[in-house]
Order: structure tokens, then sequence, then C-alpha cells
């Protein structure tokens, strides 16, 4: 028996036993119109048939369209790719961790020169809105530079904030990768600003500062631990340190001098600084190494900034008292010390301080009003370029 099939012979009775080409034509015809034959008997009948292996929507939205033949998956990937993240790192001795959201990034990288290097190349891959890391004490300001170099917004925010934050968020879990997780998570959901960030020569300068404070707790301590000595061997080793390190200070306050000297802007606010009563070179050095916003904020802003702003606490009929908390620790130190001089010979804050404490405040309260005055002044002139004025109250 002899099966028929769709171009073979047919039982017609025809001799040639070939396929007339008028029906070839129409079959190839029915076919490219999405059409089967089907062999009915030995005829050949188009059937209203779809063929399920030639799906074809008629919707242009539809990814077997003819109009749009391209997938859908390249096209989201390419907005997924564009689309701006926020990066996270997490700064240690040694290493980088690296995370972003929402796009999911994971890195880990040496803190060094190259590791810096291989960061900005990364992250220049894509649309970065914000990087956002912790202050640690210096490991962070390398790689805070490089990133600002290669025109990155990095934001440096204090450690316990992002804490705070975590424990806000349920994560109670702490590792170096958890960690640069989280701190993409704050920049995304928090979006800190951005900080004006300042010359290098500020940084440097804030090193020599720190380094003659360093030496000055060491000859203190010294000088306590040689009333303690009776062995005069000792006592004398405790004495040659003594005497080491006021050869340090004073080697290191001529260094201090002869850098803002060096420098036109901080010997100008130098100027401006040392003019007002109470103020001297040390507290000067320390305002334009530590508190370099002064004179760009205002004065809620500055006070804030070096912890001298009043933290209220109430809650319904309960009233508690507002303290102060928070900022720089070393700025306030030195204002400290400048309030209490300034007390003595400076008439408005002379004034202030004779009038609360007439109003029955604890010393410490009058100190703590006497340091914001002064700071507020001090931010006043270098905005305004002006040296001390008693009108300036």
């Amino acid at each position: 028996m002899v099966k028929s099939s769709l171009i073979g012979e047919v039982g017609d009775g025809s001799a040639s036993g070939v396929e007339p080409r008028a029906k070839r034509r129409a079959a190839s015809r029915a076919v490219a119109n999405g059409r089967r034959e089907i062999d009915c008997g030995g005829a050949f009948k188009a059937v209203s048939e779809r063929d399920p292996r030639r799906r074809r929507g008629i919707n242009p939205n539809s990814r077997w369209s003819r109009r749009h033949p391209a997938s859908s998956h390249l096209q989201t990937r390419e907005i997924t790719m564009s689309e701006p993240i926020y990066v996270g790192i997490d700064v240690g001795k040694d290493t980088l961790h690296v995370a972003a959201c929402p796009t999911p990034i994971h890195a880990c990288l040496p803190n060094t020169a190259e590791g810096h290097r291989q960061l900005c190349r990364m992250l220049q891959k894509h649309t970065v809105a914000l990087v956002v890391m912790e202050a640690t004490g210096g490991y962070e300001r390398p790689v805070a530079a490089e990133l600002l170099a290669e025109a990155l917004p990095v934001v440096v925010i204090n450690p316990r904030q992002v804490r705070d934050f975590a424990r806000g968020m349920g994560q109670r879990a702490k590792t170096d990768a958890i960690d640069a997780q989280v701190l993409a998570s704050f920049a995304q959901i928090v979006k800190p600003a951005p900080k004006p960030q300042f010359k290098a020569k500020t940084a440097e300068l804030a090193e020599l500062v720190k380094r003659r404070r360093q030496l000055n707790d060491l000859r203190t301590q010294e000088n306590n631990r040689i009333l303690m000595i009776h062995h005069h061997k000792v006592k004398k080793s405790i004495a040659k340190m003594i005497k080491t390190l006021d050869f340090q200070i004073a080697e290191i306050e001529q260094l201090i001098r002869d850098y803002i000297d060096a420098d036109d802007d901080f010997k100008t606010k130098d100027g401006i600084i040392q003019s007002a009563p109470g103020v001297g070179p040390q507290t000067a050095a320390m305002l334009l190494s530590h508190l370099p916003e002064l004179g760009q904020l205002n004065r809620q802003e500055i006070a804030s900034m070096a912890g001298l702003a009043p933290w209220d606490h109430a809650s319904g009929k309960s009233a508690g008292k507002a303290h102060i908390w928070g900022g720089r620790k070393e700025v306030r130190n030195v204002l400290y010390m400048a309030a209490l001089a300034a007390r003595r010979c400076n008439p408005v804050i002379r004034a202030m301080a004779e009038r609360l404490t007439h109003a029955g405040k604890p010393f410490k309260v009058v100190m703590t009003a006497c340091m914001r005055k002064l700071l507020i002044i001090l931010n006043t002139m270098i905005r305004n370029q002006t040296s001390w004025t008693p009108k300036l109250n």
C-alpha cells in the first residue's frame, strides 16, 4: 500500500504520479499563511486551523509580535543598569567591603591605593547617587579622597547614627558585609546630604593640632606621675621625659604657626579670630582645623556642630531639663577655656555671664551660654570678614 503525503503521489489515477504545480504553490501559500494541510483521504484540503508551531501574536505588546522582535528581558536589563545606585563601604584597616542597592553589588577590596583605584573603576560603570562610609578614625580618608577626585558623591557619617539605623531596621547581626549593606540601605533611605569638602591643608593642620594635644596630655600625665614617685632615679627619668615633651610641644607649636602663616586663607581667619578678647592662638588653630565650617553656617547650625545646642526632653506633662549632647568635643574643650578668659576681658561675654549669674543660673549653664555666644560671634566675624567690635553683640 502506498501512503499519500504532502508532496507525494495521490490516488487520482494520474499516470505521472506527480503533483501539479498549481497545487504545490497553493500548499506553499497555505503553509506560509499559518495554515497546515491535512491529508483527507488522498485529497488536499486547506483547513482553517492555526499551526501551533507557528505562534504569532497580532498584539504589538507581545514578545512574539512581528513588530517588536526584541526581548523584553533585555530591555528591562538595560533600564536596570542605568538606575542610580546607593553604595555603602565598610572601611577596615586592611579591607573595603562594598555593597549597593537597589542593584546588588558585593565586593571585598584591599584598602590600598590599587584597591581604591579598582573601586573607582567598578563604581564608574554605574550611575552612583551616593556613597556612604563611616568615620573610622582616619582609615576612611584616603578612599574618600580618591572617590571625591573622581567626582563621586561621598558622605562620611557618624557611626552611632548608622548603628541606630540598623537597630531600627531590626538588624542586630554585625559583620563587615552586613555593615556595608546597612550603609547602602542607609544611603538609599535617609539620603544624607553631601557636605562641602575642604582643602587637604585643613586635614594636615588638624593632624598637627591633634599631635600638640597628644603631647600636652602626655606631659600632664608625667607631671602627675612624678608627684607619686619617691625613687630618685625614677624621678630623674620622668623629669627628662618632661623636658623632652616641652621641647616637642614648642617645636610643634612653631610648625602650626608657620603652617597658618604660609596659607593666606588660614592667616586671614586666624587674625580675625584672635582679634576677639579671650581667644588665643591655640583656640584659633583648633577652630581652623577642626571646625572649617566656621563662617559658612547659621548660628543654630554652628552651635549644633560644636555640641552647644540644648536638646529638649519633654513628653506630656513631664518636662525634663534641656542639656547639650554630641558635637565635636575638641572644639568644645578649647571654647570652654576661651570662655573662661572671655568672662574677664570680653565686655559682651562678661555682661552676659553676670546677667545669667544674677538670674540664679548654675555655673555650668552660664559657661555653656558663654561658649555658645562666643562661637556665634566668631562665626559672624568670619562670615562678614570683620575683626572684633562690641557691636557684634
